[in-house]
Parts: C-alpha cells; sequence; structure tokens
C-alpha cells in the first residue's frame, strides 16, 4: 500500500496525540475511515473490473442501495427510539428530535428513489443541491457520533491518573439519585478505584451540581451521601453545590479544588452520550485531563446525541454558520437565477 494512502490516518493519530479534545480529531477520524472504504471499493471495483466478473456501474449500484438501506435502518431506528422515549417519559419538544430526524432521512430516501425510478435529471439536480448543506450536517454528525463514542471508551479504560474525579449531576426524582445518575456515579466510582488499584489514587472524588426548584436537596449533596453509602471514605468527597449547567459544573468544581490546592488533571465523569463535549468544555477553559461517559439506556441515547450535537453546532456558531451558508450557496444561486428568468 502506498504510504500517501495512509495519509489521513496519520494526520488523525497526530491530532488525537497532540490534543484528543478537538472537534476537528473526529473529522480527522472521519476522513481516515471514509479514505480506506474509498480506497478498498475503487481496489475491488477495478479487480472486478479485469477479472470480466462484475461491471464497475453494478458495483457501485450495489454500494448506492446499501448506503440507502443504512439510511433507512437509521431512521427507523430513530423512529423507534423516539416514540419509546416519549411513552417512557412524556412529552416534550426536544423528546420529538429522534423523530424529526428520522422522518427527515425517510423523505429525502423516498425522493431518490423517485428520481431513479422517473429517470428525472431535474430531480436529481435538487436532491443533489438540497443533499449539500444536508452532506455537511451530516459529515459533522457522523464525526461526532464515531468520535464521541471512542474517545469516552478509550478514557474509561485507558484514561491516565488525575487528582481529582468529577461527577456531573443530571437531575434527582423526588429528592433520590435516578438511574442515569446512578450510572454516571458508579461509573466515577470505578475510575476512583482503577486508579487507586494502579497505586496512583486520586485526592478527592468531587459531585458536582446545584439544587433545581423541584429539588429538596442539591444534586451533589445526594450525590454525595450515594457515594458513601456505597463505601466511598466520606473524606475523599467534596461538594460543588450551586452549578446548574456543564459549564457552571466546570467552572465552580475548578474553584472548589483549587481551594483545597488541587490543581492538577481531572477525570470529569458523565453520561456517554455528553462526554466528548464535555471534554470540548474541559479544554476550552482550560482544564486539563479527560472525560469517562457512563452507559446510558438505548431508548434515551439517540434523541440524547441529537441535542448534544445540535449544542456543539452552537458552542462553534460563527464557524457553522458560514460554512452551511457556503453549502446553500449552490441552491440559492440556482433559485435565484429561475426567479430571474421569470
Amino acid at each position: 500500500m502506498p504510504l500517501t494512502e495512509l495519509l489521513p490516518l496519520a494526520v488523525f493519530l497526530v491530532s488525537y496525540a497532540l490534543d484528543p479534545r478537538k472537534f476537528r480529531t473526529a473529522l480527522y477520524l472521519l476522513g481516515a475511515v471514509l479514505w480506506g472504504l474509498g480506497v478498498s471499493v475503487t481496489a475491488a471495483v477495478g479487480s472486478l473490473a479485469v477479472a470480466g466478473e462484475l461491471p464497475p456501474v453494478v458495483f457501485l449500484l450495489v454500494v448506492i442501495v446499501l448506503v440507502l438501506a443504512t439510511v433507512v435502518g437509521l431512521a427507523v431506528f430513530l423512529l423507534v427510539s423516539g416514540v419509546t422515549l416519549l411513552r417512557k417519559e412524556g412529552f416534550g419538544v426536544s423528546r420529538l428530535l429522534g423523530i424529526g430526524v428520522g422522518l427527515v432521512l425517510l423523505a429525502y430516501v423516498a425522493g431518490v428513489v423517485a428520481v431513479v425510478v422517473t429517470n428525472s435529471l431535474v430531480g436529481f439536480v435538487w436532491l443533489l443541491l438540497l443533499g449539500l448543506p444536508a452532506a455537511y450536517l451530516g459529515f459533522a454528525f457522523v464525526a461526532f457520533l464515531l468520535y464521541g463514542s471512542l474517545y469516552p471508551a478509550l478514557m474509561a479504560r485507558r484514561g491516565a491518573p488525575v487528582d481529582a474525579v468529577v461527577v456531573l449531576g443530571s437531575g434527582l426524582i423526588g429528592g433520590q439519585v435516578p438511574p442515569l445518575l446512578a450510572g454516571r456515579l458508579r461509573r466515577g466510582r470505578q475510575v476512583f478505584d482503577r486508579l487507586t488499584a494502579r497505586g496512583v489514587p486520586p485526592r478527592a472524588m468531587v459531585t458536582s451540581g446545584g439544587q433545581g426548584p423541584d429539588e429538596p436537596v442539591a444534586e451533589a449533596t445526594a450525590m454525595a451521601s450515594f457515594l458513601v453509602a456505597d463505601g466511598l471514605p466520606a473524606d475523599r468527597v467534596l461538594t460543588e453545590d450551586r452549578s446548574r449547567n456543564t459549564e457552571e459544573n466546570l467552572a465552580n468544581t475548578a474553584t472548589v479544588l483549587a481551594e483545597r490546592g488541587i490543581t492538577g488533571p481531572i477525570a470529569v465523569v458523565t453520561s456517554d452520550f455528553h462526554a466528548f463535549r464535555a471534554a470540548l468544555l474541559m479544554r476550552r477553559h482550560g482544564m486539563e485531563g479527560y472525560a469517562v461517559g457512563a452507559p446510558t439506556a438505548r431508548y434515551y441515547w439517540p434523541p440524547a446525541v441529537i441535542r448534544e450535537f445540535i449544542a456543539v453546532l452552537r458552542d462553534h456558531l460563527w464557524l457553522n454558520a458560514v460554512l452551511l451558508v457556503a453549502s446553500l450557496l449552490p441552491l440559492l444561486f440556482t433559485v435565484a437565477g429561475m426567479l430571474g428568468q421569470r
């Protein structure tokens, strides 16, 4: 294999080694995967064509059909997960995200099928123009999904020693720790125990979360009680009970740790769908360390990932706005040209 074909993989590995907490590292990973698939498909088409076993056009048609089938499968998964989430947790606008994305994907696939059946060149052009912004968002989302699943899993098993393990709150139910938050606390305890077994115990375990209007106690207090009841010594547990979101979790926790002379790297523990964004925010705030993800119920995961992706787009608002507008320009120019001919 020529060394040039390994260049995308090398770019990803260098970016990961320099700082894995960058969104561009996720983009490099997906780029390397797609590059590898492209090289493999090209080689397979060439081999089969030379052998006379399969015309390249037929091979590519099979690839397109498989891609569309994958999109349909994803759409159905999002629809089923969205309906399940509504049944289990009730109606909410944010909980309709998965259903909305699933319906849009099915509509686009239906459009592709209609264009193929009718052999409509005009329809193909319109789908292509509409697909450019969708392709931009789709590439970024798949990159977020792929790397956002890989990164916290790697950190949970291979994360370096830290001065503190910080568990982020996610809300109480009736003043008690619900399953989602319990999963974060257990994952935090696993990280704490793993590092302790390696002979590099963290100096503290921090629970971070304020008191909501419908909560009798602060999340951090209930979380600390959960850990102590689970056997963690009370003198190793610190609480940060004023934060209301992830950015406040990080900033307030840094203050709590600094007041006790703890200024080294930390391991932030949250849900798996939220871990990569938490790592991005850690880097933005100049905090050393990494984020670890705790398992989440399957039905809850798809819409939660979509919400996190939207939040990442918002965190990089101007860059994404410029790129999205650039992807819309061909469509806008086409519409403007049609209106000018009237």
